[in-house]
C-alpha cells in the first residue's frame, strides 16, 4: 500500500492532464492533410560522399486533430534517412512513418516515395596548386609580370571521380583595374566543382606585380 501512494501528488497530476488532453482532442475533428518536409541524411560512413542529385524532400500524409496540424510550424516534420549501414555504388534506400520526427499527436500515414535511390562514391583526398582570379587590366602602359598566391596549394576532399578530374583550386577575383605598381589582397580560396570542398576553408593573400610595359607592349 505505501508504493501505491508513494508520488501520489504527480500521479494524481498526470492523470488530470491526461483527462484534460483527451477533453480537447474529443472535441477536435480528426483530419489528414499532406506536407512537403525535408528529407536529412545522417550517419553518412566518413569514407562514402553523396553524389548526384539526393533528393532533398519527401510528400507525406499525416493524420491528428484539426488543433494539432494546425499548429505545426515550418521544421518540425523532418525525414531523417540512417545511412550508416551504406555501401559505394547505387543504393535504395527504404523510408516509413517511422523515419518521420512527428510533434505529439500527428502520425504519418503515408510517405512518398517510400524508396529513395542515393548514389555513393568513395572518398578522395588531393593537393592541387592556387590559381589566383584576376579582373581587370592595368593601366595603358604597364603590364602584369608575377602572380603568386599564399598558400601556393591546398588539399581537396570529394568524391573520388570528381578529385581525379580536379586540377586546381582558384580565388575571388583580384582587381587590378588601372594599377600601377603591385597590388596584394586577401581573398577566400574556392574550388568550381560544388561537389568538392576545401579540407581546411581558408583565404590566400595573392600578390600582383605590376611593372611598366617593355617597349612596343600595351
Amino acid at each position: 500500500m505505501a508504493g501505491l501512494f508513494r508520488n501520489f501528488g504527480l500521479k494524481v497530476l498526470a492523470v488530470a492532464l491526461g483527462i484534460t488532453v483527451w477533453y480537447l482532442v474529443s472535441g477536435e475533428r480528426i483530419v489528414e492533410r499532406a506536407l512537403r518536409i525535408p528529407l536529412e541524411f545522417v550517419n553518412l560512413p566518413a569514407q562514402l560522399e553523396l553524389v548526384g542529385d539526393a533528393p532533398a524532400v519527401v510528400d507525406v500524409r499525416v493524420r491528428g486533430s484539426s488543433g494539432a496540424l494546425s499548429r505545426v510550424t515550418n521544421g518540425e516534420l523532418v525525414a531523417v534517412l540512417d545511412l550508416q549501414t551504406a555501401r559505394a555504388g547505387q543504393r535504395l534506400f527504404h523510408l516509413t512513418g517511422e523515419d518521420v520526427m512527428t510533434p505529439f499527436g500527428i502520425e504519418v500515414v503515408q510517405i512518398t516515395p517510400s524508396s529513395v535511390p542515393i548514389a555513393l562514391e568513395s572518398s578522395a583526398r588531393k593537393v592541387v596548386p592556387v590559381v589566383p582570379g584576376l579582373e581587370g587590366e592595368p593601366r595603358g602602359g604597364y603590364a602584369v609580370t608575377v602572380v603568386s598566391s599564399n598558400p601556393a596549394t591546398v588539399e581537396v576532399i570529394g568524391p573520388a571521380s570528381a578529385v581525379a578530374r580536379l586540377t586546381e583550386a582558384i580565388t575571388e577575383p583580384v582587381s587590378i583595374a588601372g594599377a600601377t605598381g603591385p597590388v596584394t589582397d586577401t581573398v577566400n580560396i574556392g574550388v568550381s566543382d560544388p561537389s568538392i570542398r576545401l579540407r581546411t576553408p581558408t583565404t590566400a593573400v595573392v600578390t600582383v606585380r605590376v611593372t611598366t610595359a617593355p617597349a612596343g607592349v600595351q
